[in-house]
């Protein structure tokens, strides 16, 4: 069953915190517009039309959401997206819902909204209140730990299916015990992590830079807590971990540049442009707009077919690694990170130390992967 996905920008770059190392407002202060304001009904519903004209009988059509922050285009865009999607869909499709969201405006209403039409949450929460406060502030300055956590408890008194989403700051990947403890004690059993990635074409290192060798130490860590913990019949879904498991089972990832090699996202802006990934949402990188466009037009163009084909350098590891073929070199955007530092790869050290044990995860449970 064929998915048709989409990433939709519905505020654009807009957002009401101001993360020290959103990749998002980094990438938007580089367009010559950084943000397209709130999409329109009309653009909202021309892109619900261009996705099902995509599609057959039997597959499944997704709809994810992110930011900047994608409720501050509000309730009411939300309950008129759904309805539409539900009123206009074909028969014998399946819509799946999803939104990555800060968490600061959620409420009754949005809860309900996001029962009714069985929305995937993704919440962002970087660990305990000492480490998301030092990067996770408001506009106006403000801490926002207490307000997130707040917000996955109202998920989970209203039964939403949602994880935990935790950007790896220097400062977090020195302690992968506290963060494990943190999802422990808060009885977060889907999680996944990014890398914190410094900004596109920088050398300056800031304070939450990421250094290489702390994160293979990190991945290393939290991986032997989690099989521990596996082992003991305590599973947690750790996405990374989850993807690798499925492919030492025999299954290809679900995870986006696992192999290597990009796939097309659409990540549709709020005026309707799109873009491949959205690591790139430059201008050198818009590939259309769906009010000119259908998706399978944006997918032909130069554009898009250039940004498929382009290969970053990988590390000069990569040729003698015998982690490459579940690797490939990994994302093309963490490469920078992954090689910064001469004749070492976090990711390689990690699936070194740990590849015999995610075999055996493997085996013991064929089908773990459940990043949903």
């Amino acid at each position: 069953m064929p998915t048709f996905s989409v990433l939709i920008k519905p505020a654009s770059s807009l957002c009401n915190m101001k993360c020290r190392y959103c990749f998002y407002c980094d990438e938007s202060s580089k367009r010559s517009v950084p943000s397209y304001g709130i999409m329109s009904e009309t653009t909202a519903k021309l892109l619900i039309d261009r996705a099902f004209s995509e599609i057959s009988r039997g597959d499944t059509v997704s709809f994810a959401f992110q930011g900047g922050e994608p409720t501050l285009a509000g309730y009411d865009f939300f309950d008129m997206f759904t309805s539409y999607v539900d009123k206009t869909k074909p028969d014998r499709i399946t819509i799946r819902f999803s939104m990555q969201t800060n968490g600061l405006l959620l409420d009754e209403r949005f809860c309900e909204l996001f029962k009714k039409f069985n929305f995937l949450i993704g919440l962002s929460i970087d660990g305990s209140e000492k480490y998301h406060d030092f990067n996770r502030i408001s506009r106006d300055g403000e801490p926002t730990f207490r307000r997130v956590l707040a917000a996955a408890k109202l998920l989970q008194k209203y039964g939403i299916e949602f994880n935990i989403l935790t950007v790896v700051t220097q400062q977090i990947a020195k302690h992968p015990e506290q963060l494990w403890n943190f999802y422990k004690k808060n009885n977060f059993e889907y999680v996944q992590f990014i890398p914190c990635l410094d900004p596109l074409d920088s050398s300056s290192h800031e304070s939450y830079s990421l250094s290489p060798r702390t994160y293979g130490k990190f991945l290393i860590t939290l991986f032997q807590i989690w099989y521990r913990e596996f082992i003991a019949g305590r599973y947690t879904s750790v996405r990374l971990f989850d993807n690798l498991i499925s492919m030492a089972a025999g299954y290809p990832p679900e995870l986006c540049g696992m192999l290597g090699f990009c796939q097309p996202q659409y990540v549709v802006e709020s005026d309707g442009s799109v873009y491949p990934c959205d690591f790139y949402a430059l201008d050198d990188q818009l590939c259309g707009n769906i009010a000119d466009s259908s998706f399978s037009d944006i997918f032909a163009s130069d554009t898009m077919q250039a940004f498929l084909r382009r290969e970053e350098p990988e590390g000069s590891l990569c040729l003698s690694c015998g982690a490459y073929r579940i690797c490939g070199g990994g994302c093309k955007r963490y490469r920078s990170f992954y090689f910064s530092e001469a004749g070492y790869c976090p990711y390689r050290e990690f699936l070194y130390a740990c590849l015999p044990a995610i075999k055996d995860a493997g085996a013991r449970l064929p089908q773990a992967g459940s990043s949903r």
